[in-house]
Formats: structure tokens, sequence, C-alpha cells
């Protein structure tokens, strides 16, 4: 696993597994103060979205409903995409995939899940629609003191997930975070929180 970035000069914490390979380090958005960013960094991962083509400024689309500003579900998870300029999709957020309790805990009637559309284009309060993005995502559970209690009985290094689905612990180490948020910064450089969300 390779996508990371330095949070501190000397360490590297991966990413979330669906964002490898489409980012770049992220400087800190203009909405999060000095002090609190360099606390997020601790306890989490934090990149800027760089589509395959080298591509950083992305449109928004998005199912769900808007909540102050935010992208959340409504009587199912939020799903966010980032568009790039060349039509390029990249899965940002899937509320029901993403994060410890959607792999964990949850589960949703899949026909319903499949009929999610993700068709509403996000605006912020600049009328904007075309944005930097950073994406936040946190760790705190301590995966190696509970490593035992997530692995497999059968002796192998799989965990189970709520859905039957065996995947290996390394990456459910790093697709299960427990928080994420992404931020969207205009043109006018007016930094939004598009989605925060507590996972676990």
């Amino acid at each position: 696993m390779t996508n990371g970035t330095s949070t501190s000069g000397t360490t590297t914490r991966p990413g979330p597994p669906h964002l490898l390979g489409l980012t770049e380090p992220a400087e800190r958005p203009g909405n999060v103060p000095e002090s609190f960013w360099a606390g997020l960094l601790e306890v989490g991962w934090a990149a800027r979205l760089r589509s395959e083509d080298a591509q950083t400024r992305f449109r928004l689309l998005y199912y769900g409903q808007r909540l102050d500003g935010l992208v959340v579900g409504d009587e199912l998870p939020a799903l966010v995409y980032a568009v790039s300029a060349s039509g390029h999709r990249i899965l940002l957020f899937d509320g029901a995939a993403h994060g410890h309790d959607a792999m964990f805990c949850d589960t949703w009637d899949q026909d319903a899940l499949r009929a999610r559309r993700a068709d509403q284009v996000y605006v912020d309060a600049d009328g904007e629609d075309v944005f930097e993005l950073v994406v936040w995502a946190g760790y705190n559970i301590d995966w190696e003191e509970e490593r035992d209690s997530f692995l497999d009985a059968d002796g192998s290094d799989l965990v189970t997930l709520a859905d039957g689905r065996r995947i290996p612990f390394e990456v459910a180490r790093h697709a299960a975070f427990d928080a994420l948020t992404v931020t969207a910064t205009n043109a006018y450089g007016r930094a939004t929180d598009v989605v925060s969300e507590e996972l676990a």
C-alpha cells in the first residue's frame, strides 16, 4: 500500500484503498486552523485528489441531500463522485461501502443501493461548481492491539465483513477508517466541507 502522505516529515500513513494512486500531498485547507490540522494529521491521513491524467480540479456529483452544505444520506447512504474536466469519475465516498461501520456493522438492500444515482451537482455558497479537493480519513482504532478480534478464527490473515465477504487484514485496516472529511476549495480560495462523516 503506497497511498500515503507525510504527516510529520518522517511518518507515512497509508490511506483509503479506493483512492490508491489518485492523490498527492495536501496543503491545509483554508477553513481548518493550523493547530487543528496538525491534530488531524496525528490521527489520520490527508491528501489532495489528483486524477490519473494529473487533473486537480473537479466537479462533484452526489446522491443524497444537502444539510448545512454537507452531503448526507437520506433513507440510503450518500454517494459522492469527483468528475474531472475529461469526464473521468472518481468515487470519493460511498456511505454503504466506506468506513468501519459500513464494512463491519451495517447492511442494506442491494437492489436499493444499486438504484442510487449520483446525478446532483454540488454548488457552493459562491455559486461555484469546480473545486480542488482534500480528503482526510481518521484512524482512531488501534488495529494492531485489536488484531485478534478482527481476524477470522480459521488462522488465516482474513477478516469477514458484514456482507460476508472476506478481505485481507491489511486492506481492512486502511479501508475501515472511522471518520472522513472531503473539503472543496473553489477558484476564490473559499474552502467548504462537502462530506464530514463519523463512520464508527
